[in-house]
């Protein structure tokens, strides 16, 4: 008998996401929602650049999390439902989500940068309000991650019943989140819950399934290190 890796540090990669992306939550408060004033909006930005910077750096290991367990998801899945074209669907869309939010991340420090000018406060406040908008479009792709990878799953692989009405919710999330897209100025704006909720919901089903991944993992390492232990001996 061949000794295998351990694959449980790869199981847990969701688990430590969410813990960094909880973590971000006292670095900086919501983001200005959309159509709020000039003066609202640079002060923003300039008095929060360096926790900016901090929350980019975080949010980007977060991200990069989530990513690494939707590989460990994808290389499983397609073992236990080896002719569905649902994981690489998940893959897919989870690498359109990480690299929607990673560029997006990556605008707070032009903003930092407009914000010490007061002529560019009128472009901040136009792009700011096109941020906060267009981040509500990664509600699309994470919404088709969590459907593809909920509906992939199957308990006599071992994992949980709970996971799949879970993920139902978590994209019920995400369509909750496109409301501002269609209604910009009503009472659901841009920006604030609205633009977090969507983002953390989908994060945390990640967790959930990094958590079930982990455990199953773990059992299976026990059982083939007792095995391994016992071909050697024998």
């Amino acid at each position: 008998m061949v000794k295998q890796p351990s694959q449980v540090p790869h199981a847990a990669t969701g688990i430590l996401s969410l813990v960094l992306l909880l973590a971000t939550i006292p670095v900086l408060p919501p983001i200005p929602a959309f159509g709020s004033s000039e003066e609202e909006i640079a002060s923003f930005y300039a008095s929060h650049a360096t926790r900016g910077y901090l929350y980019q750096f975080m949010a980007g290991l977060a991200l990069l999390g989530a990513l690494w367990f939707l590989g460990y998801l994808y290389t499983r899945l397609r073992r236990e439902v080896p002719g569905s074209p649902l994981p690489v669907i998940m893959l897919a869309a989870g690498a359109a989500w990480v690299c929607f939010a990673v560029v997006f991340l990556g605008l707070f420090q032009v903003f930092s940068v407009w914000a010490d000018d007061p002529d560019t406060h009128a472009l901040l406040k136009a792009f700011s309000d096109a941020y906060v908008l267009g981040f509500m479009f990664n509600v699309l792709p994470a919404g088709i991650m969590v459907a593809a990878a909920a509906w992939s799953l199957r308990p006599s692989a071992g994992w949980p019943g709970w996971l799949k009405p879970l993920g139902v919710l978590a994209v019920a999330t995400q369509v909750l989140g496109s409301v501002p897209l269609i209604f910009p100025t009503g009472p659901l704006k841009a920006g604030g819950l609205i633009t977090y909720a969507p983002f953390f919901t989908a994060v945390l089903w990640i967790c959930l399934a990094s958590c079930s991944a982990t455990r199953w993992e773990r059992s299976a390492a026990d059982q083939h290190r007792d095995g391994y232990a016992a071909a050697r001996t024998a």
